[in-house]
């Protein structure tokens, strides 16, 4: 939709109410929702003659809609064939009628950090299948948290593709049902939410155990376990590596939820000026929601274990072998 489109949309529901704009949001996805939102901020109070030419504009154009009575399942298998090949027309209109859309439509609300952890142990046909379904802005959040080399395989994966094979569906439609299933983590998945409920303590010296038997093991629970509280106990460069890939947006609503101590660690790392800088720029950002800081932090831990595993930065223990 073009954005004069995206206005006249947004001045309709403004002059409907919250109740028809309600009812209207949730056929739309996630990516839609954001724009037509942002475009009803913009309009602040409509003056009574947009309303009035917003309206009238929007019954000549209903009342040219007259083919509401026709046989809606041909007349959409015919456009689809007409705007793609039979089988991926036919792969669409199966999506259309499976319990999956549904699914995906709720994994497209998740957020983005949320969507990766869940596709990082999956098959790359099988996330270039997801991210393809999903919003764009969605699905290049959720690919800017894979780590690198997944990351590499479904794009590669994604370019090559066309309509996804039936066998594929059908593991899109199981890994899907899956998700609505409570499972509890197992593997190395299990031990390292094991370990994050232990004492730091604890959880150190386990480790440590694990480096004279199993060291790359131990690496690999490291990296599984760390969180944006975790930022003080990095090196120096790796703190500096954190600062290049990460949004300035992100990290102020991260640190608005945080002690001073992360605050420190970073600004430690900075020139004097932007160190200044960060500091009033969280003094004057005001109140913020406690769902933005949790989202904002779990992107942000989100980030370091991608670059953790990325090899982008060293843990403690590795800096200092």
């Amino acid at each position: 939709m073009s954005q004069g489109g995206i206005d006249k949309a947004a001045a309709l529901l403004l002059a409907l109410g919250e109740e028809a704009s309600a009812a209207v949001f949730r056929y739309l996805s996630p990516l839609e929702v954001t724009r037509l939102g942002s475009a009803m901020r913009e309009l602040a109070v409509l003056p009574r003659e947009r309303v009035r030419m917003v309206l009238r504009d929007y019954a000549a154009e209903a009342a040219e809609q007259t083919g509401f009575a026709a046989d809606t399942g041909r007349f959409l298998d015919d456009a689809l064939k007409r705007a793609w090949n039979p089988e991926r027309a036919r792969t669409i209109l199966q999506r259309m009628g499976a319990s999956g859309a549904q699914a995906l439509d709720k994994l497209a609300w998740r957020e983005p950090a949320d969507i990766a952890g869940l596709l990082d142990t999956q098959p790359p046909q099988l996330i270039a299948v997801v991210l393809a379904q999903l919003p764009r802005d969605v699905a290049a959040a959720v690919l800017d948290l894979l780590p690198g080399a997944t990351r590499a395989d479904a794009l590669q994966s994604l370019a090559h593709s066309a309509a996804p094979h039936p066998d594929m569906l059908r593991e899109l439609d199981t890994w899907l049902s899956s998700l609505d299933a409570p499972a509890s983590p197992t593997g190395e998945a299990a031990v390292a939410s094991l370990l994050g409920q232990m004492s730091s303590g604890s959880a150190a010296s386990a480790l440590l155990q694990l480096d004279r038997s199993e060291p790359e093991l131990a690496g690999r629970l490291r990296v599984r376990s760390l969180e944006f509280e975790d930022l003080p106990t990095l090196p120096e460069a790796s703190r500096k590596t954190f600062l290049r890939n990460i949004s300035a947006q992100t990290l102020l609503f991260a640190l608005k939820g945080s002690d001073g101590s992360i605050l420190d660690a970073l600004t430690a790392v900075m020139t004097p000026t932007a160190a200044q800088r960060m500091r009033d720029d969280l003094d004057t950002l005001g109140a913020v929601p406690v769902s933005t800081i949790e989202q904002a932090q779990a992107e942000a831990g989100a980030s370091l274990r991608r670059l953790a595993a990325d090899g982008a930065i060293l843990l403690p223990e590795e800096a200092a072998a």
